[in-house]
C-alpha cells in the first residue's frame, strides 16, 4: 500500500538529524550523504506506514491510536511509554518553575499585589 515512487526529488526534513543519530550509534564523524539519504527514506517510510495504519483506526488520531499501533512490537511501546513519562514530567516541571515567576510579576518588586 506504498505511494508510487515521486519523480520530483524529495525534500529530505531530517538529514542532519539523522546523520546524528548515525554516529550516535556508531557511524564515523562525517556519514556518507547516501547512506543518510537511505536511513532518511527508511525513517519516512516507516512513519508514512505508521500513520496510515493509524488513519484506519481512527479518524482523529490521538496518542492511545499510536500506541495500539505499536502494541504487538513491546520494545517500541515500552519506549513510547517512557517518552510520554518523560513530556509529562517536563510539563510539569515547567509548570513548577513557570508559577513562582508568574507570581512576581502579579505582586511587583515590592511585595505591593499589582491590578
Amino acid at each position: 500500500m506504498r505511494d508510487p515512487p515521486r519523480t520530483k526529488v524529495a525534500k529530505r526534513p531530517f538529514t542532519r538529524e539523522v546523520s546524528s543519530f548515525m554516529y550516535g550509534f556508531g557511524d564515523v564523524k562525517e556519514t556518507r550523504p547516501d547512506s543518510a539519504e537511505l536511513m532518511e527514506e527508511m525513517l519516512l517510510t516507516y512513519l508514512s506506514d505508521m500513520c496510515a495504519q493509524v488513519k484506519k483506526t481512527a479518524r482523529k488520531p490521538k496518542t492511545a491510536d499510536f500506541l495500539y499501533v505499536l502494541r504487538k512490537d513491546p520494545k517500541k511501546l515500552a519506549r513510547a511509554h517512557e517518552l510520554l513519562g518523560l513530556d509529562q514530567e517536563i510539563r510539569n516541571a515547567r509548570k513548577a518553575f513557570d508559577a513562582p515567576e508568574a507570581e512576581v510579576k502579579r505582586t511587583g518588586a515590592t511585595g505591593a499585589i499589582l491590578k
